[in-house]
């Protein structure tokens, strides 16, 4: 649902905790769900709760864009989160769940939040930087982003006992993969076969097994790990192949 008044548009759609209405200005995007607002004007974010009437109550944070704001959706509820960068890494401001397609009139409710999704993402997209396109990964204990940051994608994770989201690993567009830490590692793996999940560790290995470096990704379930891993494994293998038969 979508109607405008004079330079602005609003827009509504069913969520997982109630109607999710988005209105898009001419200098300003503002999210509301929930009893929480997230009211971005320039690049200023702020995100405040919201009383019965729709207007701010409580405490407020603000972050500033100074690098970009990213919209990504998760893999695989397809719930909406907004990110922005921060210099250690990124985080995670703004997240909506859809209504489940098994629930009544599901369908229709996941193609209207569908379509509001991607007219946020649109409306931010001068915001992006040179985050091409974004997906997250994981439930309520946590989150991870994976970003396509033009000539390499960047997973961002949280450590086991740090706060923050920072960069876990990254996958160049020749098929290295760099492996953060105290001490960073840097290896090539040429099939997605090299790429496994042991525990908690997502672990890269040469054609005749042996270790060539682990990652740790807490905060995840067991599902989402081994889906980050195909995702991995899916860049290396496109990476490796022919020229004539990539995407």
């Amino acid at each position: 649902m979508a109607y405008r008044d004079d330079a602005r548009e609003t827009l509504e759609a069913p969520s997982a905790e109630g109607v999710l209405r988005v209105e898009l200005g001419p200098r300003d995007v503002k999210l509301a769900v929930g009893g929480r607002v997230l009211h971005v004007v320039g690049r200023i974010a702020t995100l405040a709760a919201i009383g019965p009437h729709g207007k701010p109550a409580g405490r407020r944070q603000s972050w500033p864009i100074a690098g970009s704001l990213v919209v990504a959706r998760d893999v695989p509820q397809d719930d909406l989160g907004i990110w922005i960068s921060e210099p250690t890494g990124m985080r995670r401001v703004f997240g909506v769940m859809p209504v489940g397609v098994m629930e009544e009139h599901g369908l229709a409710a996941r193609a209207a939040f569908d379509r509001l999704a991607d007219r946020v993402r649109a409306a931010f997209a001068d915001l992006a930087g040179d985050v091409r396109k974004a997906v997250e990964i994981g439930g309520h204990l946590g989150k991870l982003l994976v970003a396509e940051h033009g000539d390499r994608h960047v997973v961002y994770a949280r450590a086991l006992l740090r706060n923050g989201t920072r960069p876990a690993l990254d996958v160049f567009a020749d098929g290295r993969i760099l492996v953060h830490g105290k001490q960073p590692v840097t290896v090539t793996v040429t099939s997605r076969y090299g790429i496994t999940v042991s525990g908690d560790h997502v672990r890269f290995a040469a054609p005749d097994g042996r270790d060539l470096a682990r990652v740790s990704i807490p905060w995840i379930g067991a599902e989402d790990r081994h889906e980050l891993a195909r995702r991995i494994g899916l860049l290396v293998d496109r990476r490796h192949a022919d020229p004539a038969d990539r995407d």
